[in-house]
């Protein structure tokens, strides 16, 4: 081990000057680096004392017996400074400024109602009892849980704690207790909703059509649609989108012809206003749709999204193809949350499952008649790719053939051996008449 204390000497115009405070240097193990640390004092034994006391905490930590150096700093920094930090560091490397408030404002109210001021504090237990006080969705439960273990994450992987404390908390349960379960629009629906909306109509259709959510809607630019493309489409751009991400979306002809309709402006915006809440509250009133149906399941427009998730499925759309369309990361998401499945036909499904109480003969003569008809009205219209063949019992048949024209020649012609037929000494697939052996000579 190597331990000891100097001060430094530098040489300046030819005379040696020796610095005031003193600094250390240490080596705990055979093969580590030579450490050069300040000591931040001028008294030789103050600064021998604070050398060992740094040797000391050291060796400590080489054996578990004590916190790094940079854990117990943080310990001794409140969790609220932490916190601004950690949004600076979110802001720095670009993520929504939205979800950057959403995060800092859950979190300074977990911090405020279960009494976390510094890491100590923190307690799993504690955030327990916390959440069972709330009235809050199980959604949004989650949400806060998320938000404060995002904070311990950031704060262990920059080494200012060991481990985070609420990583062995479970998330509530959320299924079948939604606070606002949505649904999706009927076929049925949507026609008399668009026969009441006016002026609207052509943002409802585009929203079902396109599943662009309401703010997407309200930043959509006239530059970004190319209606005169061979495909319709708009582009929307990363800086709009829920994922930041640029999104090239397919126009349905009734969108093309609805869009037509408007006075575009090169640089403007497509659509001047987007119904807010009350005004579709207004127009699902003039469309006799109930916003609450029996079930407790409510429609709004973010359900104009839902049914165009419904919708894919029903025509039969591939789910990675419908993920696609609905711009999701996850396939969980478009197959179970933005698809009703009260729409789906789940009983035309069942009533095609086999019968168990028919007989299997019954069974048998009805496929088999059914085949047969089946093929018969294929070799009608052509779509048959086999065609009847034509026997011939003998090799003499062949001669009669021959002279046959070739419009007698339309179905195929294969060859049968008489029964006392044996197959050839090549052991190959035709059948030969019997004869003499391969390689006898006549007599």
């Amino acid at each position: 081990m190597i331990l000891t204390i100097f001060r430094p000497k530098r040489t300046k115009n030819g005379k040696i000057h020796i610095a005031r405070s003193y600094r250390g240097r240490y080596r705990i193990n055979k093969g580590d680096n030579l450490e050069d640390i300040p000591l931040h004092t001028t008294d030789k034994r103050i600064a021998q004392q604070r050398l060992e006391q740094i040797v000391k905490e050291k060796q400590m930590e080489d054996v578990g017996l004590l916190a790094p150096q940079a854990q117990r700093t943080a310990a001794q920094i409140s969790l609220e400074n932490h916190l601004q930090d950690f949004v600076s560091d979110l802001e720095t490397i670009g993520r929504d400024p939205q979800y950057v408030s959403d995060l800092k404002s859950r979190v300074t109210r977990i911090l405020d109602e279960c009494g976390w001021k510094y890491l100590k504090d923190v307690s799993s237990d504690s955030f327990v009892k916390w959440r069972a006080k709330q009235s809050l969705a199980p959604k949004t439960i989650n949400e806060y849980l998320a938000s404060v273990r995002t904070l311990f994450n950031w704060m262990q992987k920059h080494e200012r704690m060991e481990r985070n404390p609420l990583l062995n908390i479970q998330k509530v349960q959320t299924n079948g207790e939604q606070v606002r379960p949505r649904r999706a629009y009927t076929r049925e629906e949507i026609i008399r909703l668009l026969d009441v909306a006016g002026p609207r109509k052509v943002v409802y259709l585009t929203a079902v059509h396109t599943g662009l959510r309401h703010k997407e809607l309200k930043k959509l630019g006239v530059d970004d649609l190319h209606l005169d493309a061979e495909q319709p489409f708009v582009n929307v751009r990363a800086s709009t989108t829920k994922n930041h991400k640029t999104a090239i979306i397919a126009l349905h002809p009734d969108v093309v012809t609805e869009l037509r309709k408007l006075p575009l402006v090169p640089g403007g915006k497509v659509f001047a206003t987007v119904p807010k809440i009350d005004t579709l509250k207004r127009d699902l009133e003039r469309a006799g749709i109930p916003r609450i149906d029996a079930r407790g399941k409510r429609v709004d427009f973010h359900s104009l999204r839902h049914t165009l998730g419904t919708n894919l499925a029903l025509a039969g759309t591939a789910p990675r193809v419908a993920m696609e369309a609905m711009r999701h990361s996850d396939m969980r998401l478009t197959t179970k949350t933005y698809t009703d499945t009260n729409l789906l036909p789940v009983s035309d499904a069942v009533l095609k499952l086999p019968s168990f109480l028919n007989s299997p003969e019954k069974d048998s003569q009805g496929d088999s008649q059914n085949s047969q008809i089946d093929s018969q009205k294929m070799v009608r219209q052509g779509q048959c790719l086999s065609v009847p063949v034509k026997k011939l019992k003998i090799i003499d048949d062949f001669q009669h053939v021959e002279n046959q024209d070739d419009s007698q020649l339309a179905s195929a012609l294969v060859t049968t051996c008489p029964d006392n037929g044996k197959w050839s000494g090549r052991q190959d697939s035709n059948l030969r008449p019997p004869g003499p052996k391969p390689g006898a000579l006549p007599s």
